[in-house]
């Protein structure tokens, strides 16, 4: 696709910087390496090796740094692109934005509601953005199912689905380099706010809808972070959900049924066909994909620098997102029902 049809070209060069070169950075590096008028300068990394690696699939000489803050303020980023371990997001967005600079980071953005809004009141003071990696939200299908429910659904009255994933396995296996992710000190958490986070978000992208009240289980199957989560939410609109996110599985699924007031019912899956079924209508019909401009977050973040445009997934459903994993924690910890406080 030709890049000049979607950007609106710049008279200077984007210049990006990277925060942790690791197997999750080289999909925002293929991605950055095709839009015009950016390049990637620098980067901080600990593993010389996964450096070099880095900077050989780029194919131009990058700085590396140590220090955030001397790779912002020596290079004059326009934004950065954090793909370090959860434990290390919240530090490194507010050094981004106090510094001025743009932000793109991976999933999930903060590890506790506490630094969502943090975050939150750091965007409203400096007016930069920060996009966070929830692929799913620049996809076809989620964006047609998304519009279907705001045209053609009624209030949305019940939700059902689960993520599950081969997780635990692989990474207690050794042969994932992501091993850390069973490692509270740079995890934050478990299976909930890492790939759980894509499903949580994705229910809050679709609907707008406010998570109220939450009861839940949790199984750490013996390790130090949350495997498999069940939940029940009722949210402020009056919905009600069942949900589960687990860390076991042959391989990955993920679904979401959504009820309306008028018997109306949406199925969105990323590992089956996802359909619409209207009351009154003899069979369901799949649902067809709509173009969509913005093709991933890190085209998203090259837009917000030089449109001064917001995100797609904007710093409210992130919240949301914080909130919910949050109360699910607190739930069953506490070993009660967990309300919003008022």
């Amino acid at each position: 696709m030709d890049k000049s049809n979607i950007f609106i070209k710049g008279d200077k060069m984007i210049k990006i910087g990277f925060i942790g070169c690791g197997s999750i950075s080289y999909r925002h590096l293929n991605a950055l390496k095709n839009i015009s008028d950016v390049k990637i300068v620098s980067a901080i990394e600990p593993n010389f090796e996964n450096f070099k690696k880095f900077e050989e699939t780029y194919g131009e000489k990058l700085n590396l740094y140590k220090d955030e803050e001397e790779m912002i303020k020596k290079e004059k980023l326009d934004g950065i692109v954090i793909c370090s371990p959860h434990t290390f997001h919240f530090e490194q967005i507010k050094i981004a934005l106090e510094n001025g600079i743009d932000v793109l980071v991976e999933k999930p953005a903060v590890c506790s509601y506490q630094e969502a809004v943090e975050i939150r009141k750091l965007i409203e003071k400096t007016g930069k953005v920060v996009v966070v990696a929830y692929q799913r939200h620049y996809m076809p299908v989620i964006n047609s199912a998304k519009k279907i429910i705001k045209e053609r659904f009624g209030k949305i009255v019940f939700l059902s689905g689960f993520l599950s994933q081969h997780w635990l396995h692989l990474f207690k296996s050794g042969k994932d380099k992501r091993s850390w992710r069973l490692n509270p000190k740079f995890s934050g958490k478990g299976q909930l706010i890492d790939s759980g986070s894509h499903f949580i978000a994705e229910i809050f992208f679709l609907t707008g809808l406010t998570p109220d009240k939450v009861v839940s289980f949790i199984d750490f199957m013996g390790e130090k972070v949350d495997i498999n989560s069940s939940f029940i939410v009722k949210f402020k609109e009056g919905a009600i959900g069942n949900f589960g996110v687990l860390g076991i599985d042959p391989f990955w699924r993920e679904s979401l049924y959504i009820w309306d007031e008028n018997d109306n019912l949406i199925f969105i899956s990323l590992s089956d066909n996802s359909y619409i079924h209207f009351y009154g209508e003899k069979e369901r019909k799949n649902i067809e994909d709509i173009e969509v401009e913005v093709k991933n977050p890190s085209e998203d973040l090259i837009k917000c620098i030089k449109e001064k445009k917001q995100p797609k997934t904007t710093w409210d459903i992130i919240e949301k997102v914080a909130l919910l994993s949050d109360m699910v924690y607190n739930s069953f910890f506490k070993g009660k029902i967990l309300e919003v406080e008022k």
